[in-house]
Parts: C-alpha cells; structure tokens; sequence
C-alpha cells in the first residue's frame, strides 16, 4: 500500500514538472521574436519628415534591363540599360545615349537608372506635395514614378550628381488631349513643376537630373 502511494506520488511531481518546462518555454520567447514573425518588412525613401514606402525591393527580381515608351503609335526605346518597372504609364525612356551622359558628368563607370511606380498609399508624403502642386495650378494626378539616375561601376550603383540633367519621356494614354506637364518632388519635399517639351499629344518630355526623386504626371 506504501509502495502504491509513492508511486502515485512521483507520478504526480513528474506531471507537474513538465507543466511547469513547458511554461517556462513560452514565456521565453521574446517580442523581438513574435514581431518578426508578423511584421512585415519595408524598405523606406525619407522625403521631409515623412517616411516613403518603396516598392523597389520586391520590383526588383520582376524589372526589366530597358524600357519603350509605346503609345499612340509613338514608340520610343530607353537608351540606357537600367531597373525599369513601370505599370503606370505606357512606358518611360531616357533621350541621352551612354556615351553622352558619360561625357557630360565625367563618370568612368556605365549610365543605369532605376525607374519604378509609386502611389499615394506607398509614398504619402511624396504625394502630398504633388497633389497640393498640382491643385495650385488646377492639373489632375495621372500618377507617378520614382527615378534614381545614376550608374555602374564594379558592380556597385551611385547615383549622378543632381547637376546633370537628361531629357526623358513618358507615355500617358489617358492624356485625353489635355496639356501635360511633370511634378518633381525631391526627398527633403523641394520640388518644381516641369513643363512638356515635346509636340506628342501621348507623351511628356522633361529632364531627369542625377539622383534620386519622384515624378509626377499631371493634366490641365
């Protein structure tokens, strides 16, 4: 009988003990640890005080070496290599050759631009000021794109100093005869209205200067 209550006993304390090694367990993982498991992770471009969220990290494996304005039968193929991926429009180009971009900032390594779509819900602070920009002259935001110029060399990207300037184009179908021109906003929130320089109902042709900023298309 002594022998059945000690037996009853040590199954008792072993019960317990694994109860209590099982709690110990989950209370040692830590918030770190759960918030890793349920918070996604953003990369982020600092226009102002406003952080940007940027889709260029999950772009980058679905972008393409070059880009065609293609649009109202008006075809224009990008003249530099580059990350391109735009939904938005019908296609962005960069007008100047490598060589010449190369000539006129006097780099050594290869012209690259990266080019890629931003919205209100990823670049709030961005849009903000090109939505108030835009009501200042009475123009409706068709969209935007973000556009880094810069280049390559040894397998590393920089961007181009802001004082070299490159015409580029950008197809809009939904121009519907309307006057285009460009909102350039620049991380800090700085920014100028760019007007069309070409005659193409369909396109807008303005300058892209080196580094980064964000491109705004906007119709009167």
């Amino acid at each position: 009988m002594k022998t059945k209550s000690i037996t009853k006993l040590l199954i008792a304390i072993l019960i317990a003990a694994l109860l209590i090694i099982s709690t110990l367990t989950s209370c040692g993982k830590t918030n770190s640890e759960t918030e890793s498991e349920t918070e996604p992770v953003v990369l982020s471009t600092n226009y102002g005080t406003a952080v940007e969220t940027s889709s260029s990290s999950s772009t980058s494996a679905t972008a393409e070496a070059t880009s065609t304005v293609s649009v109202g039968g008006v075809v224009i193929r990008s003249q530099i290599s580059g990350a391109y991926s735009i939904k938005g429009f019908q296609g962005f180009a960069v007008r100047m050759g490598a060589d010449a971009i190369r000539a006129l900032s006097g780099i050594a390594g290869t012209p690259f631009v990266r080019a890629y779509d931003i919205t209100a819900k990823s670049s709030q602070a961005a849009f903000a000021t090109i939505n108030a920009a835009a009501a200042s002259v009475g123009a409706t935001v068709l969209g935007a794109i973000n556009v880094d110029l810069g280049q390559m060399n040894g397998g590393k990207f920089t961007s181009l100093p802001k004082t070299v300037a490159v015409p580029a184009t950008i197809g809009v179908a939904a121009a519907d005869g309307r006057k285009l021109a460009v909102v350039k906003v620049l991380p800090g929130g700085a920014f100028e209205i760019l007007q069309d320089t070409d005659e193409v109902a369909v396109t807008v042709t303005f300058s892209i200067t080196g580094g980064l900023a964000a491109y705004a298309v906007i119709a009167y």
